[in-house]
């Protein structure tokens, strides 16, 4: 086989994965522009006329953009605390070198806890506090659970970096927060983008704390999507309308930085 028929072949390959990995996306969209008819049609419906009957039920009478608004305000709040705790702390950890092994793996520990095994207890300390459906305490779980991640993955980006920078720096008589800050800080900022991209969607998607501690005032996005599915039926186009303008942010926000978080990727992947 020659080249040209190993490079089709790869393309071909590669546009059906493609095709298979984007169908859900693409059939999502369908659904929030289609009907309810076209929806629900047998054989399924490819070409269809576009409505706006989904968004228009979705605004209507519901408090979805409400739910929009506390999804940004959570998630973005989120991801700012991460990454301000992460980034001196992945720091410290990553001038350890050995020494860190224990409390690393400490830190993997917690981030293999699943969320339903201690969901009860945090349901119990919120309500005693008073932060049932509050955005303070979606934000400190958020951060407390997505916190190990984002210490892990910027370790990585700082041990990459030449320990000779640290060295040289501190000769010149910079102090350890000086070079964290003037030094090392700039050149993981590939890194601390990419960190804060998968720490947002993780805060974004987050679905089981939000229906648990939440009910209206600080409900989220993805607990929207509950509410139209009820005893009357399945409200398709409400459903595809809300789970289009849930994810378009997230792609939107990936794309925008998609330099940085390939860039930072590669830099905390290779040794």
């Amino acid at each position: 086989m020659n080249r040209t028929a190993r490079r089709t072949l790869l393309t071909a390959a590669w546009m059906a994965i493609a095709l298979i990995y984007l169908f859900p996306y693409t059939w999502m969209v369908m659904t929030a522009f289609r009907n309810s008819i076209d929806t629900i049609a047998m054989p399924p419906r490819l070409l269809f006329t576009p409505t706006l009957e989904g968004f228009q039920l979705l605004f209507g009478a519901s408090a979805f953009g409400s739910y929009l608004v506390n999804s940004i305000i959570i998630a973005v709040s989120a991801t700012l605390a991460i990454v301000v705790v992460a980034s001196p702390a992945a720091y410290a950890l990553a001038q350890l070198r050995m020494r860190a092994r224990t409390f690393l793996f400490a830190l993997l520990v917690a981030r293999m806890i699943p969320g339903i095994a201690i969901v009860i207890p945090i349901y119990l300390v919120a309500a005693k506090l008073g932060q049932l459906d509050t955005h303070h305490a979606l934000i400190v779980i958020y951060t407390a659970f997505n916190l190990p991640f984002a210490i892990w993955l910027l370790r990585s980006f700082f041990r990459e970096l030449p320990p000779e920078l640290r060295e040289a720096a501190i000769i010149d008589g910079c102090s350890e927060l000086g070079v964290f800050r003037k030094v090392m800080l700039p050149l993981v900022a590939g890194g601390i983008v990419a960190t804060g991209v998968f720490v947002f969607i993780a805060a974004w998607n987050e679905f089981l704390f939000a229906l648990v501690l939440t009910n209206s005032r600080a409900a989220t996005a993805p607990l929207a999507v509950l509410g139209y599915r009820n005893e009357y039926g399945v409200q398709w186009g409400a459903i595809g309308a809300a789970a289009f303008l849930i994810s378009t942010p997230v792609v939107a926000f990936a794309i925008v930085m998609q330099r940085y978080l390939v860039r930072g990727l590669t830099m905390g992947s290779v040794r």
